[in-house]
């Protein structure tokens, strides 16, 4: 775990949290508290993000979380921040809008019309987004269609994928079995579907970008992940539960994800279902 706490003689035990609505007094005061950036699950955006804050001496925790990453991973921490006077800002740390007094940072699931993660963060430090800054934003809100749609160049996507790949932590033999699997996947209908061993998804949807309408990967481990129609994501998420997210999401024909744990041939019968509607 990294700790940048610049006051940390201001962390007291005795301090009370309060879990009332704050005053007018007490949100003046709350936009002139120190904030403490608490990381997220490690990607592209994630990375930058961080080096951001370095670059400007902002105190920070990460405590080098993977996706999923909750607010349960940072209790103690938040709790004394919170004591100390200080703001908590929650960048993709599910539970964070339960926090009193906490900025949640966010823009997966129904916030997936707001701006990157990483814009927030930038606006809320006052600094103008660089050019590889809004192509990680572009990435992390639309993955590779988005960057299309932004007009990025083929260069800069794959510089940009390659980098949330490496962030990830996907090794070489992770990206060799996803080369293999993709030889024998199977198309039904306007489905594609890959079975994998492993649930690096990028290994795959990168290398199938523009080669398939619906995809869903079927990991080993028992992870499911589905790349397609937003509309569809939603109802994925509304009967499986799980995570989803996407510029798309919620919307017919528009592009969107959605990934759980739920019986592979059961979610794969309703996907099928959706499409010949």
């Amino acid at each position: 775990m990294v700790w940048f706490l610049a006051n940390i003689q201001k962390f007291s035990p005795n301090r009370k949290i309060s879990n009332d609505p704050p005053t007018a007094i007490e949100e003046l005061k709350m936009t002139q508290a120190q904030k403490v950036f608490f990381i997220g699950g490690a990607d592209a955006e994630m990375k930058e993000i961080v080096r951001a804050l370095m670059e400007r001496g902002e105190s920070f925790i990460d405590a080098g979380l993977g996706w999923g990453a909750s607010v349960e991973s940072y209790k103690d921490e938040i709790d004394t921040a919170l004591a100390a006077g200080d703001q908590p800002v929650l960048i993709e740390l599910a539970g964070a809008s339960e926090i009193a007094g906490a900025i949640d940072v966010d823009h997966h699931g129904s916030r997936s019309g707001e701006p990157a993660s990483i814009i927030q963060v930038l606006s809320l430090l006052g600094i103008e987004s660089s050019r590889k800054q809004l192509l990680i934003a572009a990435n992390d809100s639309g993955f590779i269609p988005g960057m299309v749609a932004a007009g990025d160049s083929a260069a800069e996507i794959a510089e940009i994928r390659a980098l949330d790949r490496a962030t990830q932590g996907i090794t070489p033999e992770q990206e060799a079995q996803a080369v293999e699997v993709i030889e024998s996947r199977k198309v039904d209908g306007r489905l594609t579907v890959v079975s994998l061993t492993h649930s690096k998804t990028a290994t795959v949807t990168d290398r199938l970008f523009g080669e398939y309408d619906q995809l869903i990967v079927l990991s080993g481990d028992g992870e499911v992940n589905f790349f397609g129609d937003g509309e569809l994501c939603s109802h994925l998420q509304e009967k499986f539960q799980g995570w989803n997210g996407g510029s798309g999401l919620g919307k017919h024909r528009e592009s969107a994800f959605w990934g759980g744990y739920p019986d592979h041939q059961e979610v794969e019968d309703f996907i099928l279902n959706f499409l010949k509607n």
